[in-house]
Order: C-alpha cells, then structure tokens, then sequence
C-alpha cells in the first residue's frame, strides 16, 4: 500500500507519499483546484504501480473538502486524517510536516475517520449553520433592545414596559412615538424600532431555514420526525452526522459523546458521561433525551427504574441517551443518501 498525507489550505495543498515501509517517495505541492487535484491523482498513481494507494487528507470539512470529492468521484480510497493535537507537535510544524504525519497515520491506521458523506447531507449542514448564525444574532439584538431600553429615558421606559425581548420586540413593532416626544426620545425610539425589525425579521428566516430542513428530512425518512421528542432540528443534527460511516453501533455512541467512560474508584464502581465527540450530535440526542423523560410515560417508567437500581439521576439519563444513541443508528444507518 502506498500512502499519501496531504496538508490542506484555502489556496494550495502539500503531499506526501510514503510506500509501505514508511521509505519517503515523492512530496507534492499543487493547487486547491480542479487542476491540482488531477495532477496530484496522477503523480500518485504514477508512483503506485500496481499498488494500491489510500489519500489520508486532513480538514476534510474545510478545505479538503474539495480534494475529497474529487478523490472520491475518481474512485479513489480517501480517508480523513485528525489535525496533529499540539502536544504532538515535537517537531515543529509545517506543510511538510503536517503532510507526513497524516500519510505515517494512514499506515499505522490511528487517527482516521471515514469521511462523512455530503450531497444532501451537505445542504442539511449548510441550512443548520444558516439558522444557528440567525437565533444567535436574533438573541444578540434583543439583548441590545433590553440594552437601549434600559439606558433610555424614563418616560420611554415606563410606556414601552418591561418585559423579555421578544415580548419588548412585539411591543415596540406595535407602538408610535408620539408626536410630542423630544428628539432624543424619537431618536432612541427609532433605534429600538430597527432593533424589533431586525429582530423579527432573523426570526422569520430561522423560521424558513427549520421548515426546509424538516421537508429534507421527511424527503429522506417520512416518518422520522412522527418519533417521541424528534423534531426537524434534532434530526437534521444527527444526519448531518452521517451515522451509516460508523460500522458499529457503539462507535457512533462514542462519536455523540453517549458512550459511557468509566469513572470507577476503590469500591465505587460507576461510568460518567461523555464530554467529547460531535456536541450537535450530542445537544440533539440530549434534546430528545429531556423531551421523552418529560412527555412519554414509557421514558419516565425507565428512569425511575434505573434510579431504583441505585442509579443517580444523572447516570439513568446517560444510559437512557445510549439507549436513545443505539436506535437512532439502527434507523439512519441504511438510508438511501446522495453520496
């Protein structure tokens, strides 16, 4: 097996080949385009021979992405390769140096992942990022509308009233400064009024953002949002994920921070929960998780059985979100998706 390591960046990309052996045969640097990318498939099939070659590339969810794609369309082996941690970085850092850890990673086969696949999953990713950006920037200006508010003169205050920003923002939409208000009431006035407007109107695309998530996916599972406590964010979130790239199961509860890491102690034996992995994966699995222990009788039956095990409650909601981990993989690992 030949292995290639490749540095990525916006502009250019480094490669490294190294044949079985780890012996170094060939470095390339080429551009981040359609050119590069074929000359960088055809310098590495010109080494293989009759081998077979395997691209570890890093910043596949970046700017990888687009060697991927190619890599993958010309029907070649890509795995995605993990940025070296800092503490690993004994020996300096540069293109190079980057590039050769990742192909040294893909012959000893630590630190790699399969790339998750994109087509339609690309756009579930694109629309989820769209509508966090907006209920983010909604939530910044009404904190800036309780801000002006608060700072604003007296009577503006007592005729506006008090209350939480969306409340504030539907309010103030509704009202008109009177006519006999001074310039700095009318002003600061005005300034609310566009900070409403704006408000309402990031609203109303994260509005639009949900219900086209929720159409693709019942376009790709029709009855995956009739679950208990799945909505169209929750299930976007865990196919964004691309669980069917996992073999097994457990992998994927690893991969959502659900699988259970020991935290045993003299006689005390127990396990905690998983802080790492993909945290959307993980809000949407713990979104789901809170839902169901709130609404189904069966979820809250569980818990409390688990608690009467000796259970804290904290460690029955773990093993319900496991639980949760393993039949959401059992239901996205086989759908048809656009690769």
């Amino acid at each position: 097996m030949i292995a290639v390591g490749v540095d990525t960046h916006k502009a250019s990309h480094y490669a490294v080949a190294l044949d079985h052996l780890g012996q170094l045969l060939g470095e390339l640097s080429f551009t981040a385009s359609t050119a590069g990318y074929a000359k960088l498939r055809a310098w590495a099939l010109r080494l293989v021979a009759s081998q077979q070659v395997v691209f570890g590339v890093e910043g596949i969810g970046s700017w990888g992405a687009g060697l991927c794609d190619y890599l993958q369309a010309a029907g070649q082996h890509v795995v995605e390769v993990e940025r070296p941690r800092r503490r690993d970085r004994r020996a300096g850092k540069s293109d190079r140096i980057d590039a050769l850890a990742a192909a040294k990673s893909v012959l000893s086969g630590e630190h790699l992942s399969t790339p998750r696949r994109r087509g339609v999953l690309s756009v579930i990713r694109a629309l989820l990022i769209a509508r966090r950006s907006a209920v983010g920037e909604r939530t910044r200006v009404l904190n800036q509308l309780q801000a002006v508010l608060a700072t604003g003169p007296v009577a503006l205050r007592e005729r506006v009233g008090s209350g939480t920003g969306k409340q504030l923002e539907r309010r103030i939409i509704a009202m008109r400064v009177p006519a006999n208000s001074d310039s700095q009431a009318r002003a600061i006035f005005g300034v609310m009024r566009d900070l409403a407007l704006r408000s309402r109107a990031l609203a109303s695309d994260a509005q639009r953002y949900q219900r086209d998530l929720a159409a693709l996916v019942r376009s790709l599972d029709a009855t995956l949002l009739d679950e208990p406590g799945i909505g169209p964010i929750s299930a976007a979130k865990l196919l964004a994920c691309d669980p069917s790239r996992f073999t097994h199961e457990a992998a994927f509860a690893r991969c959502n921070g659900t699988a259970p890491l020991p935290a045993s102690s003299g006689q005390t034996v127990r396990h905690r929960l998983n802080r790492g992995g993909d945290r959307q994966a993980n809000n949407a699995i713990h979104t789901i998780a809170i839902i169901r222990a709130k609404h189904q009788p069966e979820t809250r039956a569980y818990l409390a059985r688990r608690i009467s095990e000796g259970k804290t409650k904290r460690e029955a909601l773990r093993a319900l979100k496991r639980h949760i981990s393993r039949d959401i993989y059992k239901r996205l690992n086989d759908l048809p998706l656009t690769s």
